[in-house]
């Protein structure tokens, strides 16, 4: 249970930073203009979901094996370089994709927290659209 609420808010947290970062670059804190906040506090709410959704999406394809060759080549490449030749630890890809199998890394929290962000944006979008009529 720790260990889950530890992950949520571990990227909740990041999420925040991020949406500090848009916020300062936008130099929202400078701003008068009611209208103006609300549109960049939508935005950094926005590419903060973006950023976090699209990581869990990657940690999707990366578990359904889209990269397990390009990671194998990569090993074997760099193996090369090693003083003691033999010392492989995966012979053929067959074993190190069935080793890369048996890791089933969580990506719940990352589409869950992105999807929460996500809803965030939309309410400040409607808020951003009726404060500008």
């Amino acid at each position: 249970m720790t260990k889950k609420l530890l992950q949520y808010g571990i990227t909740s947290f990041v999420g925040l930073v991020i949406v500090l970062g848009v916020l300062l670059i936008k130099d929202t804190f400078a701003e008068t203009e009611e209208v103006e906040i609300w549109k960049d506090l939508c935005d950094g709410v926005f590419i903060s979901a973006v950023f976090i959704m699209s990581v869990g999406l990657l940690v999707i394809a990366t578990r359904g094996g889209t990269f397990d060759m390009i990671k194998y080549a990569m090993i074997r490449f760099f193996s090369v370089f090693k003083r003691d030749v033999t010392d492989v630890k995966f012979r053929t890809f067959y074993e190190y994709r069935k080793a890369q199998q048996e890791k089933k890394p969580d990506f719940v929290y990352l589409l869950i927290v992105g999807a929460v962000f996500l809803i965030i944006s939309f309410i400040l979008l409607a808020v951003y659209l009726k404060i500008e009529q």
